[in-house]
Parts: structure tokens; sequence; C-alpha cells
């Protein structure tokens, strides 16, 4: 009877949840989130991430990296998927993609994913000395797609007032046009007549392919989230709402009684809350009430290529994320009844797509984006920090005569295979005013992944600074 509970799977969760409450009681436990929004190159940085933290021993260039550097790394392997209910990060074909002929980038996950590694190495000093030579950290890193993060801060807002905010977003004339079709589509149905269950599903899919329409246009702010990026709702009646003119809502409301279900405008608040409750909230709760520390990308370059509306989009996200996060310090009670997260790193992605000489515009670039938002946060006792990053560095800087002039330039492969040489342009120090748009373009160029030898580490830009920064404090 003993051996059968043991080895029934209610007591191998039980078992594997008290190995975590142990392993956070002896600080032994990080988990860590890896966020940004579509595009910002989340696949790529997990990627370079867990090949830097396997190769570190032998051959990865990690001079930042204090318990490299003081050859106190012991090694570094990759352990059991910590939930099999989640998908695991696809580390392997990433690599594989990169170690391709012609190389290609790793395809972008498209639902939560996770790896677990586990760090061997031996202690520095301390009480952690006296009781043992070595220590073995266990890391758990978590990649969520950009369009769900969204959707958390509509936990906060009823159905009203997220209708408030879409038509307030609406009154940009370019996003009005964008959304032609879908307001058409409003005007032509009867929303105090009786449902017609088919009609609203055809509404939601106009209402769904404006989204997609925003999205390609370089707009940041997407919700809800699973309209554009689904994963298991495909065709469920729970992403069948949309937002609707609050005139229309308040008289249709305020002329219905409440135990009058069967109006369209009650099934649209009805099909919110259902999406806030069944969607949104199980998602929440499973995964982002858990984590202990923080790395938000955020791509600043592919912002400013698409213009000012995308820039100002991209700032209002950020601080949207921002908002649905638990920080504050941690203690070892905290860490394990409550965890909350003490240290968020912002990343500003592709730094191999400037110059050197531009990669401190952009890092302050990135700190006007996030700097309220920031302030927030540092008030609740979190330590931050910015920098600029490349994940997988996929040009190498050079110099070249112009004018007389010596210039900083890049060299790399575009996507086409072409061999180019070129200064992509200057990086603003700050959020730019709105005359700054009138004289100033940008051609940020998308380069192809690197050639390297096969078993070679990542080259990267920062990928060092970016573990000490996360884990160097927990490798003592």
């Amino acid at each position: 009877m003993l051996e059968k509970l043991k080895n029934s799977s209610q007591f191998k969760q039980v078992k594997q949840q008290a190995k975590i409450v142990g392993s956070r009681l002896a600080d032994h436990h990080v988990s860590l989130a890896i966020t940004g929004l579509s595009r910002s190159g989340k696949t790529a940085f997990i990627t370079s991430l867990v090949n830097q933290l396997l190769e570190a021993r032998d051959s990865a260039s990690l001079p930042f990296f204090s318990v490299t550097t003081e050859a106190r790394l012991i090694g570094v392997k990759r352990e059991l998927q910590p939930d099999v209910t989640i998908a695991r990060f696809t580390y392997e074909e990433g690599i594989d993609s990169l170690n391709s002929h012609p190389p290609e980038w790793p395809a972008s996950t498209n639902g939560v994913s996770q790896v677990r590694l586990l760090i061997r190495y031996q202690n520095k000093s301390g009480i952690r000395k006296l009781l043992s030579e070595q220590t073995t950290l266990t890391l758990d890193i978590t990649d969520y797609p950009g369009e769900w993060l969204l959707d958390l801060p509509l936990l906060e807002l009823s159905f009203e007032q997220w209708c408030q905010h879409f038509w307030e977003d609406l009154e940009n004339p370019e996003k009005r046009e964008l959304a032609k079709e879908f307001i058409a589509a409003l005007n032509s149905y009867d929303f105090s007549g009786s449902v017609d269950e088919m009609a609203i599903q055809q509404i939601a899919t106009v209402f769904t392919d404006y989204l997609h329409s925003a999205k390609d246009a370089g707009y940041q702010l997407i919700q809800p989230g699973r309209f554009v990026l689904p994963g298991e709702y495909q065709g469920a009646p729970v992403l069948h709402f949309f937002p609707l003119p609050l005139e229309t809502l308040n008289h249709n409301v305020n002329n219905s009684s409440e135990s009058d279900v069967e109006t369209s405008c009650r099934l649209m608040i009805n099909r919110y809350d259902q999406y806030k409750e069944q969607v949104v909230k199980p998602f929440y709760k499973r995964h982002f009430r858990r984590f202990d520390r923080q790395i938000i990308l955020v791509d600043c370059l592919s912002a400013l290529n698409m213009g000012p509306h995308s820039f100002n989009d991209l700032k209002k996200a950020i601080h949207w994320l921002l908002s649905s996060f638990h920080y504050g310090r941690s203690s070892i009670l905290k860490r394990v009844f409550s965890p909350r997260i003490d240290r968020l790193l912002f990343a500003a992605s592709k730094a191999d797509h400037i110059t050197p000489d531009q990669q401190e515009n952009l890092v302050k670039l990135l700190e006007s984006v996030v700097h309220e938002a920031r302030q927030q946060i540092q008030f609740e006792g979190v330590q931050t920090e910015s920098t600029a990053i490349s994940a997988i560095r996929a040009s190498v800087a050079g110099a070249t005569e112009h004018n007389g002039e010596q210039i900083q330039v890049l060299k790399g492969q575009e996507m086409s295979g072409e061999q180019v040489t070129l200064f992509p342009g200057e990086v603003p120090s700050e959020c730019p005013p709105d005359n700054f748009w009138q004289q100033q373009g940008f051609s940020f160029p998308k380069f192809a992944p690197p050639s390297r030898e096969k078993g070679a580490p990542l080259p990267h830009i920062r990928m060092d600074q970016i573990l000490e920064f996360v884990l160097g404090d927990k490798l003592q």
C-alpha cells in the first residue's frame, strides 16, 4: 500500500512541491520571468541565456559573470521539465536552427513554455561554505507570448471601462481608419433586438482582423491578446465579444432588466467577464504570482522604425505590463508563501543593430520609456537596472571614412543573404517630441543569424552582465 502511494501522481506532485519549498527556504531556487511584447526577441534571448549557462564553464565569453571569473562554477545541466502540463522550451530546436546552413533564427513560441537548469557551484564564503563546499541552484525560466501579457490589466477594468479605453484610443485617425470595417459591422447590427449568435461571431471576427491590422501597423497595445493568439481557445465562444460604443451600451443596459441576459449588450458584458474569469485570471494565478526576478525585453529600434505611433504605443504598453506584476523586497517567508519580484532588469534588445557609439543612447532612450513606471517600482524597494543587449550578435562593428571622417559602421548579412556594410542611423537619447519625427528617419536593419562552428557558444552583447544581475547574488 505504501509503495503504491509513493508511485501515485499525487504523491509525486506533493514531493515536487516540497522540494521547491525546501529550495526557497534555503534560497536555492530562482523563478525567472522573461517578459516582452511580440517581436522583442524572447525566444532568441532564452535560447542564448541557456546556451551561455551550459557553456559557461568551458567556452562561453562571460567576463562579468563572477561565478565563472572566480572559477567557482562546477557545471550546469538541463533538468526535467518542472511542470509537465506546460510546454518544454524548444532549446534544442532553436540551436538546430542556428546551426543549420544557412543559419536561421529560432521560431517564435506561441504559448507558455519553461526550462529548468541546475547550476552547481563552489560556495564562496559565509555560512554556506561552513555547511557545504558545493551548492546547486535551481533556475526555472518561463516564457510567455507577448500578446497574452497585456490582458492582465483587464482584471481591473469593467466592460464599460474597457470600452471607454478602446474608443478613446480610436480617436487616433490612423487607428480609426484601420477599424472602419469593424465600425461598419457594429453600425449594421441592432443591439436592441434579440441575440443573433452568428452575427455576433462575425463581428468578433472583424474585430479580430482589426487587432491583427493594428499589430502589423506597429501598434503595441493589442487587447484582448487571445484574439490574435488564441491558443487552446481558438473558435471558443469566450472570444466572441467586442467593445461597444458607450452610448449603445448605456442605452441598452439602462433599458433592460438585470435578469434579461438575452440582449446582445448583456451578452457582451457576460462574455467579457467570462474571459477575465476563465481565461485571464487562471493564467495570472498559475504563473505570474510566483516569480522572484524578471527581465523585460523592449524593442525600441523596431518601434523607431515604425514611427511615432508605434513608439508612443510601446511606452503605453510597457506601463500596462508593469502594473500586472508583484514587486517588493523578498524575504525567506515571502519567497515561500508569497513570492515577489525583487530584481527587475530592462533590456533594450537588438543592440547589434546599431553601432557601438549609439548603444549608450539606446540605454538612455529605454530609461526614458520606462521612467514613470520605474519610479514606483523602486519605491517598493525593487532593485532595477537598464542595459542594451544582443542575445545573439549578428553583426560586427567596423569603421570607414565618410566625407574625410572616420565613422563607425556595421558589417553583417541581411536576411536575403547579401553582405552589407552600413551606418544604420543615430538613436535619440530620450523619447522624441512630435516634431522630431518630421526631420528624422530610421532604418535599423534586420540581420540574418551569424554563421559559427557547431558547438561554439552563441556570440552576444552583455549577456554576462544580465546573468550577474539576475543570479550573481545567489551564487555566492
